[in-house]
């Protein structure tokens, strides 16, 4: 009992040490600021960030490679810079569960390519670029925000939302959110403003569906 307590101490100190060495990482020469609510800067290309993070992306890279668009997240395709709403392997195995699929490599190459297309958007977008801004999902109304063309040639209407806090507007934390025609209703990013060399990694919570 006595070496098993020892144990769990030594790894709450080494939980409380490294949440320690994070906290003190806040900017870099994206001028990013880690407020909390995202994993931070990557010295590396968005291909090689979902490699090193297999538990959340390992689904997701094996479909950008099916789709052929593996140099566009290397950094070496037709944009410099991207900014990918990018859907986490929960999201991608519901899909394969919902059309039947057993692996991602029995979607068709051109399917995955167009699902994909549309979550993309070819430019560097971090939340603070997002106006404020709101969408009814009853009416279609929109207000503020930015409307964005995404790799496909359609478009995806972002915006961001600042909660209160404490009872004070517009003083908690700011959330991303966007519409895509095809998805028929807002969502928003769980998880923001993911940098890597070649663009940001806005993550999709694992609800996310491929409507």
């Amino acid at each position: 009992y006595i070496l098993v307590m020892a144990k769990i101490k030594s790894c709450i100190h080494v939980a409380l040490f490294l949440c320690a060495g994070f906290s003190l990482v806040s900017c870099t020469k994206w001028n990013y600021h880690d407020g909390g609510i995202a994993y931070g800067v990557h010295d590396c290309s968005m291909w090689d960030y979902f490699k090193k993070q297999p538990r959340d992306w390992d689904s997701t890279r094996v479909m950008i490679q099916h789709a052929g668009l593996q140099d566009l997240f290397e950094g070496k395709g037709e944009y410099g810079q991207i900014t990918f709403l990018a859907p986490s392997n929960l999201a991608i195995m519901t899909y394969l569960f919902d059309n039947n699929y057993r692996r991602v490599n029995e979607i068709p190459a051109a399917e995955c390519r167009r699902l994909l297309e549309k979550l993309i958007i070819p430019q560097r977008i971090l939340t603070n670029d997002v106006p404020r801004g709101s969408r009814s999902d009853a009416t279609g109304e929109k207000t503020g925000g930015k409307t964005y063309t995404l790799m496909d040639g359609s478009e995806a209407f972002l915006w961001t939302f600042q909660e209160s806090y404490l009872g004070v507007e517009n003083a908690g934390a700011v959330h991303l959110w966007f519409y895509i025609e095809k998805f028929a209703t807002s969502r928003r990013i769980y998880s923001s403003n993911i940098q890597t060399e070649n663009g940001v990694v806005q993550a999709l919570g694992h609800d996310f569906l491929f409507e």
